[in-house]
């Protein structure tokens, strides 16, 4: 117990009846990490930028949806508990998702927090329509806490709940940070780890004093349709995302000419003034702020808004022509602008000699005046090799 001491002495600890019945609850658990819950394969794409920030918000909002209500289940379980002792070990648990005697460290309002750092409020929340594996999950709950015996109760809330937390949380958190970086307040999945495994443990006790091997098999099963539904949730979730969260792959070379959103927007111009040798788009991409710089894969790093755009125009007008293009692309939007990791591909032409090239390159934007402006660039080589010819080939050049 992490707040509380445990209300058993050591008498009833070592009861036959308590170890027979935790022998069980073992081999259970052990059987049961087997489920298609734990390592899902939509949790291993939500946590590997598979899906979109929109894809990534989208499943936090529905997430909340098994969070608000968690607290109430607690104390609908207590409400139905047989005696003192196990209402104090449920107490525990309850504590900690209260906050622990802070408001505004419950559980449920951090999450919220969570939310309202990434521009989510409780009225769009309120508006967000629940999935149908959600409510079921839910519905099931509730009724196992409230209308069934108490050891069910805890089978479906405590044990098959508390078992995939461990496994099912780190995916999200990855996911989470990969999406929002360190734009995101994270203290709800905090509080989550280490603590969530005492809470296994004590669901687990409180359910070795309620049973005994008469209820072995419907423990089994409330265990498994709470693994369950919790495995439909992640299948849900999966055709949902996949069908209309799936990051498209995105080549920008300068020359589209449909619709594109502001970041990519943004990008294609760079790429048009780039492999058009044009300085007037160039100058119009580029911040003015002082923190301004620009690393090129041909060495160096050049700073200041003046400094970048002579470097570009001494480019521009020199035997080496550029055609790429920008692939592989992923987009991060930040509080006042959006950064962009990539690759580049295309050739580099020099004094009429074309050399295919590869390029990783990063760039960060921000907004001024309601336009993206490009504030930092990094360019290298993807290897050693066209590095080498390429220099060598501008040492004949400057020879």
């Amino acid at each position: 117990m992490e707040y509380l001491t445990t209300p058993y002495n050591t008498e009833e600890l070592c009861d036959s009846k308590f170890r027979n019945n935790k022998i069980f609850l073992e081999k259970l658990e052990t059987r049961m990490l087997n489920h298609n819950v734990f390592d899902h394969t939509f949790l291993k794409k939500f946590s590997s930028n598979t899906y979109t920030q929109e894809g990534i918000e989208f499943v936090l909002k529905q997430f909340s949806k098994i969070v608000m209500p968690f607290t109430a289940a607690i104390c609908k379980l207590m409400g139905n508990a047989p005696d003192i002792k196990s209402r104090y070990m449920l107490m525990d648990n309850l504590y900690e998702e209260m906050g622990h005697n802070n408001l505004n460290a419950c559980h449920p309002v951090l999450y919220l927090l969570m939310l309202e750092t990434i521009g989510i409020s409780q009225a769009e929340l309120d508006q967000t329509t629940t999935i149908f594996s959600i409510r079921i999950l839910n519905n099931s709950i509730f009724d196992s806490v409230a209308n069934k015996n108490f050891a069910i109760g805890c089978s479906w809330l405590g044990f098959g709940g508390e078992l995939t937390i461990p496994n099912n949380f780190p995916y999200l958190v990855k996911g989470i940070k990969n999406m929002f970086g360190n734009n995101i307040d994270m203290e709800f999945w905090e509080r989550h780890g280490d603590r969530d495994q005492e809470h296994s443990d004590d669901a687990t006790t409180v359910l070795c004093m309620n049973c005994d091997e008469t209820l072995h098999d419907e423990i089994e099963e409330a265990v498994r349709d709470s693994l369950n539904m919790r495995s439909i949730i992640w299948d849900e979730l999966e055709r949902i995302c996949d069908t209309k969260y799936t990051k498209i792959s995105v080549v920008i070379n300068g020359r589209e000419t449909h619709t594109l959103s502001p970041e990519y927007k943004v990008l294609s111009e760079y790429y048009n003034a780039l492999n058009n040798a044009d300085i007037s788009k160039m100058k119009k991409n580029w911040s003015k702020d002082e923190t301004v710089a620009f690393t090129s894969p041909l060495g160096g790093i050049t700073r200041s808004y003046n400094n970048i755009i002579a470097s570009h125009n001494e480019l521009f007008n020199s035997p080496i022509k550029i055609d790429v293009e920008y692939y592989d692309i992923e987009i991060s939007k930040l509080a006042n602008g959006f950064s962009a990791v990539g690759r580049e591909r295309g050739t580099m032409t020099i004094n009429g000699i074309s050399i295919d090239v590869g390029f990783r390159t990063s760039r960060l934007f921000v907004e001024k005046n309601g336009e993206y402006k490009q504030l930092h660039h990094h360019g290298s080589f993807e290897d050693m090799e066209t590095q080498t010819k390429i220099m060598q080939t501008l040492g004949k050049l400057s020879a």
